[in-house]
């Protein structure tokens, strides 16, 4: 196993960026909120958010690819020589500066053409609207792709809270503009809101960055080091414009199976999004950057100690929270959208679509892992071979499952897959690092196993014997009841990574009471 030095670390800094995160998501749903409450759901509104989507719609993932297959590189350098590694990041910047601006003006050029196409069902008047406030969005995405460009920077820097507190600015400031513009104020308003809250974040970032990185103007953008992250982004990119291409095969597959199953399947994968989002993608953003380090120093002993880690810790957390998912789908859905006009066949299609999608989380947690990890070994084309391959089983699978329990057959499709494309990546990364073997954690996946078979029994009687209680205060309930049971299991089970979890839970106690004794 890992030192306990990194072990703690690791936890303290997964920790502290997930409660930023978790403050993030309150802060963006917040915002949303009171956007919904100050301007209401309108034509104009239809405009505003389809001008918003529009980056990701025209370039879908092109920040993230970009700046994934930066981080790898960078952090590489970084390792060689500091003064180089700056004189690389800043080359990269001016580099992503001038593409995003070409994209900008592409986009612009190509709007009277790409919104009827987008939004066909638009009158005139929307059409005109979705244009001017697209015009907008699309000439400030120079400011998107910054914020993906030194949120990178900080990351590989072992600075990982500072992207999290840009991002609660640029809620904050959102926030704040709408109050202060008060209610029914035209698009431009709340539009231009939007780009100053982009201002604040970018800013923000680079006032962090400038702290431990320094900028320097480069002589040549474009050189064999530009042509090395184009070859590195461009699996990155295919792979992520596939998952795109793969939901819109599900969306046509829902709009088969009832009215309203495109929209509950939207639900669905908001609820998704929101476990992935706080606990997986929070993991893989603070592991990334060790990864890279390691391979960078060519300590492939210590890349698979930390990789063989970072699985184990991964399952730990997500295991209960898959069986929490299937067993109180209902409640969930419930708690989330049970209100006004979501009435009881959407309840049953969202529940139905959650409980199948449940059982996903624990492999989507080991297929990012392991994606993040050949990304930091810069292979970015494996993870592209594996993932095409799931998605074309997903959409073969769905397309059967459908015919046999309807909508659910979608999310059952997508979790049967995911287990493809997470046992292809275990299988495949032991080639490149022989100190690998999934078997040496197996001990430890037998003890969350048991455990987690018991709390599969202590879930299902939660939800039989507080049936009388309303659902949120029965999950909440259920929640508290079934971690103490499944943790204090592995601790009796003498988990190592549970002993080493209440081994700094305890230091971290006796460290304060004896800072308040010495007071």
């Amino acid at each position: 196993m890992l030192s306990k030095d990194w072990s703690n670390k690791l936890f303290k800094i997964s920790a502290l960026v997930t409660i930023i995160v978790v403050i993030g998501k309150i802060f963006g749903f917040v915002r949303d909120a009171i956007i919904a409450s100050f301007y209401g759901a309108t034509w104009q509104t239809d405009a505003f958010f389809l001008a918003q989507s529009l980056p990701s719609v025209i370039f879908p993932a092109v920040c993230n690819s970009v700046s994934t297959a930066f981080l790898s590189v960078y952090v590489s350098k970084i390792v060689s020589n500091e003064n180089e590694a700056d004189k690389y990041a800043s080359k990269m910047l001016c580099m992503t500066a001038v593409i995003s601006l070409f994209l900008s003006i592409a986009g612009i050029l190509l709007l009277p053409i790409l919104i009827p196409i987008l939004a066909p069902g638009f009158n005139s008047a929307q059409t005109q609207l979705s244009i001017y406030l697209s015009r907008i969005v699309l000439a400030t995405f120079i400011l998107t792709m910054g914020q993906y460009m030194f949120s990178s920077i900080l990351s590989s820097r072992k600075l990982f809270y500072g992207a999290q507190i840009a991002g609660l600015f640029y809620n904050l400031t959102v926030i704040l503009l709408v109050f202060a513009f008060g209610k029914n104020q035209s698009m431009y308003t709340l539009t231009w809101s939007v780009v100053c809250g982009h201002i604040i974040q970018i800013t923000t970032l680079i006032m962090i960055s400038l702290k431990r990185f320094k900028f320097s103007w480069p002589s040549k953008i474009f050189d064999k080091d530009s042509f090395l992250l184009f070859n590195l982004t461009f699996p990155i990119l295919i792979g992520n414009s596939i998952i795109q291409i793969n939901n819109i095969v599900d969306r046509i597959l829902a709009s088969f199976v009832a009215q309203g199953a495109v929209s509950s399947l939207s639900y669905s994968n908001t609820l998704n999004r929101f476990v992935t989002g706080i606990i997986i993608t929070t993991l893989s953003t603070v592991l990334y950057p060790y990864f890279a380090e390691s391979y960078a120093k060519n300590d492939l002993a210590d890349f698979s100690k930390r990789l063989k880690q970072s699985c184990v810790s991964l399952l730990m957390c997500m295991l209960p929270v898959s069986i929490m998912t299937v067993v109180f789908s209902s409640d969930i859905v419930r708690i989330v959208y049970m209100r006004g006009n979501f009435g009881k066949d959407a309840f049953f299609m969202t529940a139905t679509l959650l409980t199948f999608y449940g059982g996903m989380y624990i492999f989507s947690s080991l297929q990012e892992l392991i994606t993040r990890a050949f990304y930091a070994m810069k292979d970015t084309k494996t993870p592209l071979k594996v993932a095409s391959l799931a998605i074309l089983a997903n959409s073969v699978l769905s397309i059967i499952l459908t015919r046999f329990i309807g909508i659910g057959g979608i999310a059952l499709g997508t979790t049967l897959s995911t287990m493809l494309a997470a046992y292809l990546l275990l299988h495949k990364i032991g080639k490149y690092l022989p100190g690998f073997h999934f078997m040496d954690i197996f001990p430890s996946i037998k003890k969350m196993t048991l455990a987690g078979l018991i709390i599969i029994f202590v879930s299902y009687a939660c939800s039989l014997h507080l049936v009388c209680l309303k659902p949120f205060l029965r999950f909440g309930i259920s929640i508290v009841l079934n971690f103490s049971v499944y943790f204090g299991l592995l601790y009796l089970f003498k988990c190592q990574e549970v002993l080493n979890l209440v081994k700094i839970i305890k230091q971290k106690i006796e460290k304060n009471l004896y800072r308040e004794g010495s007071l």
